[in-house]
């Protein structure tokens, strides 16, 4: 089983929905068959994956509806560039943008997911921004394109964690706990 180093400690990945394997080193992707430059985008796959897993999807500190925001918000960010690359408008967002600082700066580390997805905090027009300045065809495009990816399969997971918390209890189980309840009111009283 694979595990990653990260601040916190030793991260398992080896059956992370999120991430596919890749080699961790060059000549493990020389072995697994892959160029050079496929051994780069596969790490850098592996360490914004590991980044999302281990840093920012923290339960710890955030509910379920906030990371799902944050995740969804930094998907269509992400994914706007990817559907539309010759679009300027989707290549800048500043940092006072509602949307932006609601769902996305709110999140610790979530700022380290876009920089390893190629943006750049800049100044423009006296004003904070991030900003993405990448051709489609370059190394930076397929590590846009990945993250897309990675984004898309954690508000999968996201969702379907959401929908297990929200979906309502059997009626047994309710039962059994309005009981409890019953009883522990009971013993209080005597």
């Amino acid at each position: 089983m694979a595990e990653l180093e990260s601040p916190r400690g030793a991260v398992n990945v080896g059956h992370s929905p999120l991430l596919q394997q890749a080699p961790a080193t060059p000549a493990a992707a020389a072995d697994a068959g892959q160029s050079p430059r496929q051994a780069e985008l596969s790490n850098a796959r592996r360490k914004f994956s590991s980044t999302l897993e281990s840093d920012v999807l923290d339960y710890l500190h955030y509910g379920p509806a906030q990371l799902e925001d944050c995740v969804t918000t930094m998907h269509t960010i992400f994914n706007n560039i990817v559907t539309h690359p010759d679009e300027p408008k989707y290549r800048k967002i500043k940092a006072a943008n509602k949307a932006y600082l609601k769902h996305v700066a709110t999140v610790h580390r979530a700022d380290d997911l876009m920089l390893q997805a190629g943006w750049r905090p800049k100044v423009v027009d006296l004003e904070k921004a991030w900003v993405w300045e990448y051709e489609p065809s370059s190394h930076e495009f397929r590590v846009l394109v990945e993250a897309v990816e990675v984004l898309g399969r954690a508000m999968q997971t996201l969702h379907a964690k959401a929908e297990v918390r929200d979906r309502p209890q059997p009626a047994a189980a309710a039962m059994q706990r309005q009981q409890h309840d019953k009883q522990q009111q009971q013993q209080h009283q005597q």
